[in-house]
């Protein structure tokens, strides 16, 4: 069997073109699975689409093939692995046509086994992508850069925003402290860039009073507690029956800055 034919078979069997392993898909063409007993169902299939990938999608394209399998009992292209860049491509697509552009297909390789071996394949390979630790996805983001990637491709490539990117890759300018603290949840990524901006003996200081201020805390009130060491406390919104107040005791701008509120409210 020469390529032309596994090429010919590939466009026959898949809907797709190529005259490698690597696949060219489109999106629309690609079965999601979204029935609950089926072996090949993530329930991250539902998860929220992310703007920013959306968008980094339609500008750099899908960097990273995904992997499908040809369901025999119904003849559907099933993705295995990759089902949050084939739900991105299809939003950045919208966007495209919207444009006068040309959609985006999907690279893929396709897998050969049953529905049971691809969904241990499929559980395989979400175990090696699973969250990795902060400062472990900071070393991987470093990494790729030193391969070429730029910050808009590791965006893609780890699905999240290029301002996620570089909060995450600042952890490795951070003292060992603060990284600590990443690590522990006692700070969030965003906050430990905050932090690494600070001389090393600040930031060993307010990882100290952060650690000590939310011990037994958790939720909104850690949230506002971390906020509060960090000097980024925001004042909490007041209702309207506190503005009507505050309103009989003020005169001048502040009086009219007040009406101005209790108007926007109505």
């Amino acid at each position: 069997m020469g390529l032309k034919t596994m090429a010919k078979n590939s466009v026959d069997a898949y809907g797709a073109s190529g005259k490698t392993n690597v696949l060219m898909f489109e999106p629309e063409n690609l079965h999601l699975v979204t029935d609950k007993t089926h072996p090949l169902y993530d329930e991250r299939i539902n998860l929220p689409i992310d703007e920013g990938m959306v968008l980094n999608i339609k500008e750099r394209g899908v960097l990273e093939p995904i992997i499908v399998w040809k369901d025999p009992e119904n003849g559907l292209t099933c993705v295995v692995v990759g089902r949050q860049r084939v739900r991105h491509t299809l939003e950045a697509n919208k966007l495209l046509l919207k444009e006068g552009k040309s959609p985006l297909l999907v690279p893929g390789v396709v897998k050969r086994g049953s529905a049971n071996q691809m969904a241990k394949y499929m559980v395989s390979e979400n175990e090696i992508r699973r969250p990795d630790t902060p400062l472990g996805r900071a070393k991987k983001m470093s990494e790729a850069l030193d391969r070429g990637h730029d910050e808009n491709d590791l965006a893609v490539l780890f699905g999240c925003s290029v301002q996620t990117v570089r909060a995450t890759l600042s952890l490795l300018d951070a003292t060992q402290a603060v990284r600590e603290a990443v690590e522990a949840g006692i700070v969030t990524v965003t906050q430990a860039r905050q932090l690494a901006s600070l001389k090393p003996e600040e930031q060993r200081q307010k990882v100290k009073q952060i650690e000590t201020a939310t011990a037994g805390f958790t939720g909104h009130e850690k949230a506002r507690r971390q906020r509060q060491v960090l000097g980024e406390a925001k004042p909490r919104l007041k209702s309207r029956k506190e503005i009507t107040k505050a309103l009989d005791d003020a005169s001048g701008e502040y009086a009219a800055a007040l009406r101005w509120v209790l108007g926007e409210k109505l």
